[in-house]
């Protein structure tokens, strides 16, 4: 049981009085000279005090003894509508299962809580916590890929204004989209210096990687650069893309950063090797004439 004071007691086995979600403590005795000394006891027992309980310990309740420490040895029931609430609070709290923000008037007599109803959610409160959480918990991988575009950019950001910026007007934790807490400016010198994408010679939007050493990457079919004599250059720093070559089957057969050499240096083993296995894709003698594809093809001629 909880007193009004926020300290916790035992009801001795001689109260005749047991049992309520209320009671009035006539008789407390003490068993440490620490406890203080208490004005008003309301114990909080029955099922609604096991559910305030469960709430864990108020401000007022860690800084007094155990409940060790005090037994109400005689103890009279009061009804709730016999109390006046001596505080009312708005509490917003983060609620797990829904990932969302939610408020309550809390009314109070001392350290007890005497009743909770939903309110509306003020949302400058629920921004501030939703961004708490998500410090909290592993970013998304989304979340991941631009913190690595903007070190790749050069661009130093204060994470926490970032954060609660993109928390604004969220209703859940998944709804807070980083990229919304970037000024417009910094989206576009992002989109120039750390592309998402690599228009590659079929048309195609390749997805660029941003790794944590600071290098780029991307996986194309080999069959999409046919033509495209140099690596692509990304960002201010011109930084060569580390290709993955891959096959049809969707597995690199080559790693470089210098597409000029492979063409003229691995490129005949590869076409050699892989043309038997993968008819209906195109494996051209010469790949600098050969129109670039994401399709497959009749047998290539050759």
């Amino acid at each position: 049981m909880r007193l009004a004071s926020g300290a916790g007691a035992t009801i001795a086995p001689e109260s005749g009085v047991r049992d309520g979600e209320f009671l009035l403590a006539l008789d407390v005795s003490r068993q440490s000279p620490r406890q203080a000394p208490i004005a008003r006891a309301f114990p909080l027992g029955g099922p609604r005090g096991r559910q305030a309980r469960d709430r864990g310990p108020t401000r007022a309740a860690l800084q007094q003894p155990s409940a060790s420490d005090a037994r109400v040895r005689i103890a009279s029931r009061v009804e709730r509508e016999w109390l006046t609430p001596t505080a009312t609070d708005i509490v917003h709290r983060f609620d797990k299962d829904s990932g969302s923000v939610k408020a309550v008037r809390v009314e109070r007599y001392d350290a007890l809580i005497l009743s909770e109803h939903p309110v509306a959610v003020d949302p400058a409160m629920a921004a501030s916590l939703l961004a708490e959480e998500w410090k909290a918990r592993s970013p998304r991988e989304d979340d991941v890929r631009l913190l690595c575009r903007l070190r790749f950019a050069g661009h130093a950001v204060d994470l926490d204004d970032v954060i609660l910026a993109a928390a604004q007007g969220a209703r859940s934790l998944d709804d807070i989209n980083l990229a919304r807490g970037l000024p417009a400016s910094v989206m576009r010198d992002l989109d120039r210096d750390a592309p998402e994408t690599l228009v590659v010679p079929s048309g195609r939007h390749a997805r660029i990687d941003y790794n944590e050493d600071g290098t780029v990457s991307a996986s194309v079919k080999l069959q999409e650069l046919f033509g495209l004599a140099d690596t692509p250059r990304i960002g201010r720093r011109r930084e060569p893309l580390l290709l993955a070559l891959l096959a049809p089957n969707g597995r690199p057969v080559q790693l470089t950063r210098d597409l000029r050499s492979f063409w003229d240096r691995t490129y005949p083993d590869v076409r050699k090797e892989l043309r038997g296995r993968y008819p209906k894709h195109p494996w051209p003698e010469d790949p600098w004439k050969a129109a670039p594809t994401a399709r497959t093809t009749k047998r290539a001629k050759g």
